[in-house]
């Protein structure tokens, strides 16, 4: 008896499946693809994966003419969709010294929450672990210091403090410019200009904009400027 059950299609194919219909060089919604590819929870997550893959996907960080909840597919790269092997390419290492020198330029916290190596989480029982992780994987990846990222294991995850969803420039411009007072609005436009994080609600915005693309920090800091001078 033969058996005809389903080949069961993992989440990454139906991913490129769905991106491969859009079609290089058009436009498409995080909600279009979250619909395009039902029962697939990390379905985001997947398109990054393809990324490895030659794959190039543009957001608004890439191209500023996109939306936040846009994306455009600017190159197909290997059709896994229709069966085709990737290439073997070796996946790129991170040297142990350059690991330590990432970490170390960090002042050994987390670049994006500020938690330092081995400091407790105010609302769990855990300790933070620092890792050094690439920031742009597309090949031929670059391991120099300018694309590497210094974060705690929850930060590493995609979530911040409570598992709070990530935050648009949009949002910390407007939280930033919303601070009750002046000597707040100066002291957080130091941390920006420092580039090094602390604490409290202050703190907490500063490592919110430091996640931001590196073109956003800047408009995010001039708009700063702007409400500090209207505070005059």
């Amino acid at each position: 008896m033969t058996d005809e059950r389903p080949v069961r299609r993992s989440s990454k194919v139906k991913v490129a499946e769905f991106l491969a219909a859009v079609g290089e060089g058009n436009l498409f919604t995080k909600l279009q693809l979250f619909e395009g590819v039902p029962g697939v929870a990390q379905a985001d997550r997947r398109m990054r994966d393809l990324r490895e893959l030659g794959w190039k996907i543009d957001n608004y960080k890439t191209d500023p003419h996109l939306q936040p909840d846009e994306y455009r597919l600017t190159r197909i790269g290997t059709r896994i969709d229709l069966g085709e092997q990737p290439k073997e390419t070796p996946r790129p290492r991170i040297s142990a010294a350059r690991r330590r020198e990432a970490i170390e330029r960090a002042g050994s916290a987390c670049q994006t929450c500020g938690m330092a190596a081995g400091e407790p989480y105010p609302d769990e029982d855990l300790r933070a672990v620092l890792s050094v992780h690439i920031i742009d994987a597309t090949p031929p990846v670059d391991t120099e210091l300018s694309n590497l990222r210094v974060e705690c294991q929850r930060c590493n995850a995609g979530i911040r403090g409570g598992g709070t969803a990530l935050t648009t420039p949009e949002e910390v411009a407007e939280r930033a410019s919303g601070l009750s007072s002046r000597e707040e609005k100066r002291r957080l436009y130091r941390l920006m200009q420092a580039g090094r994080p602390e604490r409290d609600e202050v703190d907490l915005i500063f490592a919110e904009w430091l996640r931001l693309g590196r073109d956003e920090r800047v408009e995010v800091m001039l708009q700063l400027a702007g409400a500090l001078i209207e505070d005059e």
